[in-house]
C-alpha cells in the first residue's frame, strides 16, 4: 500500500460519521434507481410474456347477436389476422355459504383444448371433459376467496335460470390482469368473479345457438398500432347485427390500467433518484473543500516532495470513488430487496402466472455506474482545488477568512434587535455560502418529496369522498340485463328495507364534434335525484337539464367542447339515430368520463317513453334487514350484477389506501435521510471548522448547552428556510405527477391546505433535532483545553 493510500485510509476512518451521512443519501438514491426501475421492468416484461402467453386480442366487438357463419367477411378483411366468436354475460353467483348476492361474468371457451384468443392458463384442475355439458372453469382469485376447487358444485343464475355447475379448474387470463367489478376500480375478488363454460353449454343456455354476442380478434402488426379506421370499417360490416361497443386494446380496461402504470412508475423512477444522488454529489462536494482546506499545509508538502498533481488529484477522487462505491453497493442489496417486496406488493392489484423480481445486468450495472460518477463529480471539484495551490503558499497557515458586514447587517432596524447568539448565527450562515445554499438545497428536495407523499394522499382519499360520499349516494345498485319499464322500479321499491329507490339508464354512445369523436356512456337521471348527485370541482350539486347533456370535464376537453356548443349523440341502442344535443354544463369527475342526461330526454334518445337499465336504493342498514334483502335480490332474474358501495369503499380502503400508506411512509423516511444526513454532514463540518471558537466560547462562560443551541439555531435557519422552498418544488412536482397519471380512467386533483405544507415543516424540524442530538453529544465531549492550543 502506498503512503497515499495509507493517508485514505486513515482520513476515512477518522471522517466515518461524515462517510455514514453522504453513504447513506448515495444507498438510497441507487435504491430507488433499482426498485423502481426493477418493477418497472418486472410488470412490462410479465405483461408481454403473458399477453403472448394467452394471445390478447387487438380488438372486442359487443352485440346484440350475430350468427358465427356470418363473421366470414368480417375474419376477410385485409389488416384482421383472426377473429374468435364467443358468447359473454353477466351472472349472479349463488353460493351457498354467502348471503349477498355475488357478481359474475360469464364468458365461453372452446369444448376442446386448442390455441385461441385470450386463452387462460390454468392454475388448479383442469380443462373440461367429455362427461358433461355444465362444467365450469373459475378465475383463481374469485375461487380462493371463497374456498372454491376442483370437484364442488356452484350455481349460476343463467339467463334467468339457477344452473348447477362443476369445477373442473381455478385460471387466470391476460385478458383480466386487472379484474374488476361493475362499477368498481379495484380488484374485488370477494365480490367479483370470472366463470369460463364451454361454447356448446353456453350456446345452449343463453338462446344463441350458432351465434355469439361478442367478437374477439387479433390484427395485423402493422395495424396493432392505430387500429381506429380499420375498426370503423368493421363495426359498419357489423352494424345489422347490433353492435353496442368496439374496443380497440389500447382502451380495454385491464390493459390501460396495467400499462398507465407501467408507465406512471417508468415517470417516477426517473425523479427521485436524480434527487439523492444530486444531493450526495453536493453534500460530498462540501466535504472535499472542507477536507482539502484542512489539508492545505499537508497537500504543499507533498508537492514539495515530489508528488504530481496528477497524484494528489487521484488520492482524492478515491475518496469520493469509495463512497460511490460503498453507497453503490449498500444501494443495490438494498435495492434489490425493496424491488422484491414491490413486485410482491404489485400483486396485490393484478394477476400474472409469473410475475417475478429479476435482476437485469442493465439496472444493477447503470444503477453502480451512476453512484459512482455522482460520488467522482462531487469529489472533482473540491480536488480540483488542490492543483491550483502553490506548494510555498499551501505550507503556510490559511489565513483568517475576512471578516466585514454581511448584508443583513445594514437593515438596522432589524439588526439591532436581535441578540448576540442571533447576530452570530446568522454571520456564519451567509458568510458561508457553499455550505448553506447546499444545505438548503437538500432540504428543498426533502421537502418536496415530502409535500408530494402528502398531497398525493390527501388526492386520494378526496377522489374516495368525492366519487363514492358526495356523488354516489345509493346504498345498493341493482343494474339488468336488459332495459326495463316502470314495472322495474316498482318492484325495487318493494323489496324488504327499501327507503328509496331512484331509476337510472346506462346507454353506450358515441360523440362527434366536429373532427373529434369520443366512445362513452350517458346515464339518464330522474328530476332531483337524491342518490346520484353529479357536481363541479367546488362540490355544488349540478342538476341533468330537461334537454341536453350535462358533461364531465373530461369529456368535455377530449372533444373540445364548452358550455352552449352542440355534439352529436349516437345511442348503440334502440333506434341507433344520430342527434343533436346541446351541452348545458360540466361537471367534475376523477374516475371515468360520465355524461349525464334527464332519463326521459336519454329514453326518448332510444325511441321509448321511459327506459330503466337499472335502480339505486337506499335501504335500512339493520343486518337482518339487509340479509332478508340480498336473499330476495339473488331471486330476482332480471338482475344482471348488484354494486354495493360500502363494499367498494372497504375494498378501496384495504388495498388501494393501505398500499398508499405503505410508499408515502417510504417516501417520508427516504425525505428523513436526505434531511438527516446533509444536515448531519453540514455540522459536523461546521463543528470541526469552529473547534477553537467553541472552546472560547466555554472559557468565556457559556455552557457547552448553550454553545449548542447556536449550532441548533443555525441548522433550524438553513433546513426550515430550504424546507420552505421546496414547497413549491412540491406541489410542481405533484402537479407534474397529476399530467403523467391524467388518463380516462382516473385523474388526480391538486389539493392545496395549510397543514399539507406544514407537515413537511414539522418533519424538518424534527429530523434536524435528530440530527442536532450527535453534535450536541460531541460538543459535550470536546476537550476544549486541546482546542485552545495553537497548531504550527
Amino acid at each position: 500500500m502506498s503512503v497515499l493510500d495509507r493517508k485514505l485510509v486513515r482520513e476515512m476512518r477518522a471522517s466515518k460519521g461524515l462517510i455514514l451521512a453522504i453513504t447513506s443519501l448515495v444507498a438510497v438514491g441507487v435504491m430507488c434507481f433499482v426498485y423502481m426501475k426493477a418493477a418497472h421492468h418486472n410488470l412490462r416484461s410479465a405483461q408481454e410474456r403473458y399477453y403472448a402467453q394467452c394471445r390478447l386480442a387487438d380488438f372486442w366487438i359487443d352485440l346484440k347477436k350475430v350468427p358465427v357463419a356470418e363473421l366470414a367477411e368480417l375474419a376477410n378483411m385485409p389488416g384482421v389476422s383472426e377473429i374468435r366468436p364467443r358468447i359473454q354475460h353477466y351472472a349472479t353467483v349463488d353460493l351457498d355459504r354467502v348471503i349477498a348476492p355475488l357478481n359474475g361474468l360469464v364468458l365461453s371457451l372452446p369444448d376442446r383444448r386448442q390455441p385461441t384468443i385470450n386463452d387462460i392458463v390454468l392454475k388448479r384442475g383442469s380443462y373440461y371433459t367429455e362427461s358433461r355439458r355444465n362444467e365450469v372453469i373459475v378465475n383463481e382469485a374469485f375461487a380462493q376467496r371463497h374456498a372454491l376447487y376442483p370437484g364442488q358444485w356452484i350455481h349460476l343464475i343463467l339467463n334467468n335460470r339457477r344452473q348447477e355447475l362443476l369445477i373442473v379448474g381455478t385460471a387466470i387470463s391476460a385478458e383480466f390482469v386487472y379484474l374488476v367489478g361493475p362499477g368498481a376500480i379495484t380488484p374485488d375478488p370477494e365480490h367479483f368473479g370470472v366463470f369460463y363454460l364451454k361454447q356448446t353449454y353456453a350456446e345452449e343456455v343463453f338462446d344463441l345457438d350458432g351465434a355469439a354476442n361478442q367478437v374477439v380478434g387479433t390484427l395485423a402488426p402493422q395495424y396493432r398500432e392505430q387500429p381506429d379506421e380499420l375498426l370503423r370499417r368493421a363495426e359498419a360490416r357489423l352494424e345489422p347485427y347490433g353492435v353496442f361497443n368496439v374496443t380497440p386494446r389500447k382502451y380495454q380496461y385491464s390493459n390501460r390500467f396495467l400499462s398507465d402504470e407501467i408507465r406512471g412508475l417508468g415517470t417516477f423512477s426517473n425523479i427521485l433518484p436524480v434527487i439523492f444522488l444530486t444531493v450526495a454529489a453536493l453534500v460530498l462536494n462540501v466535504l472535499m473543500v472542507r477536507l482539502i482546506d484542512q489539508q492545505r499545509s499537508l497537500i504543499g508538502t507533498l508537492k514539495g516532495l515530489g508528488y504530481s498533481d496528477a497524484q494528489i488529484f487521484l488520492h482524492f477522487v478515491k475518496f469520493g470513488g469509495l463512497i460511490g462505491l460503498g453507497g453503490g453497493l449498500v444501494g443495490l442489496a438494498l435495492g434489490n430487496r425493496m424491488s422484491v417486496f414491490v413486485t410482491d406488493l404489485y400483486k396485490q392489484f393484478f394477476e400474472f402466472p409469473d410475475l417475478h423480481n429479476e435482476v437485469t445486468a442493465w439496472t444493477y450495472g447503470t444503477a453502480g455506474a451512476i453512484a459512482m460518477v455522482c460520488s467522482l463529480i462531487g469529489s472533482m471539484y473540491g480536488a480540483r482545488t488542490a492543483l491550483r495551490m502553490n506548494p510555498a503558499q499551501a505550507m503556510r497557515p490559511r489565513p483568517p477568512a475576512q471578516g466585514g458586514k454581511i448584508w443583513l447587517e445594514r437593515l438596522g432596524f432589524i439588526w439591532q434587535r436581535l441578540s448576540f447568539g442571533w447576530r452570530m448565527v446568522l454571520r456564519n450562515v451567509i458568510r458561508n455560502r457553499l455550505r448553506t445554499g447546499v444545505g438548503m438545497f437538500a432540504a428543498a428536495m426533502g421537502a418536496s418529496i415530502m409535500t408530494t407523499g402528502f398531497m398525493m394522499r390527501a388526492a386520494t382519499h378526496f377522489i374516495v369522498d368525492f366519487q363514492f360520499q358526495q356523488i354516489m349516494q345509493s346504498d345498493i345498485d341493482l343494474t339488468f340485463k336488459d332495459e326495463r319499464g316502470d314495472d322495474a322500479l316498482l318492484e325495487a321499491r318493494k323489496l324488504p328495507g327499501v327507503e328509496l329507490a331512484e331509476p337510472v339508464l346506462d346507454v353506450a354512445c358515441e360523440f362527434l364534434h366536429g373532427p373529434y369523436r369520443k366512445k362513452g356512456g350517458v346515464t339518464g337521471l330522474i328530476e332531483n335525484a337524491r342518490l346520484t348527485i353529479p357536481r363541479d370541482a367546488s362540490g355544488n350539486a349540478l342538476r341533468p337539464p330537461p334537454y341536453g347533456l350535462l358533461m364531465t370535464r373530461k369529456m368535455a376537453q377530449k372533444l373540445r367542447v364548452s358550455i352552449g356548443d352542440q355534439v352529436t349523440v349516437v345511442p348503440s341502442k334502440g333506434l341507433r339515430q344520430s342527434r343533436q344535443a346541446v351541452v348545458a354544463d360540466i361537471a367534475d369527475s376523477y374516475l371515468g368520463m360520465s355524461v349525464y342526461a334527464d332519463i326521459h330526454y336519454l329514453s326518448s334518445l332510444l325511441g321509448e317513453e321511459l327506459a330503466l337499465s337499472g335502480v339505486q336504493l337506499k335501504v335500512d342498514r339493520r343486518p337482518d334487514i339487509r340479509d332478508q334483502l340480498n336473499r330476495e335480490i339473488k331471486q330476482l332474474p332480471a338482475v344482471q350484477s348488484v354494486g354495493a358501495r360500502a363494499d367498494m369503499i372497504d375494498n378501496l380502503n384495504n388495498t388501494l389506501i393501505k398500499t398508499q400508506m405503505i410508499f408515502i411512509g417510504l417516501l417520508t423516511m427516504f425525505a428523513g435521510v436526505i434531511f438527516f444526513s446533509s444536515i448531519l454532514n453540514a455540522s459536523l463540518i461546521n463543528l470541526a471548522e469552529r473547534r477553537r471558537e467553541v472552546a472560547t466560547l466555554v472559557v468565556q462562560g457559556y455552557t457547552q448547552w448553550q454553545v449548542g443551541g447556536y449550532f441548533l439555531r443555525e441548522s433550524l435557519v438553513v433546513t426550515l428556510c430550504g424546507a420552505a422552498l421546496g414547497l413549491p418544488l412540491g406541489y410542481l412536482l405533484t402537479r407534474m405527477l397529476a399530467v403523467v397519471y391524467d388518463t380516462d380512467m382516473f385523474r388526480l386533483p391538486l389539493i392545496v391546505r395549510p397543514e399539507l405544507f406544514a407537515l413537511p415543516m414539522v418533519f424538518a424540524a424534527v429530523f434536524t433535532l435528530a440530527a442536532h442530538v450527535i453534535v450536541q453529544r460531541l460538543i459535550l465531549q470536546l476537550d476544549w483545553r486541546d482546542a485552545l492550543n495553537v497548531k504550527e
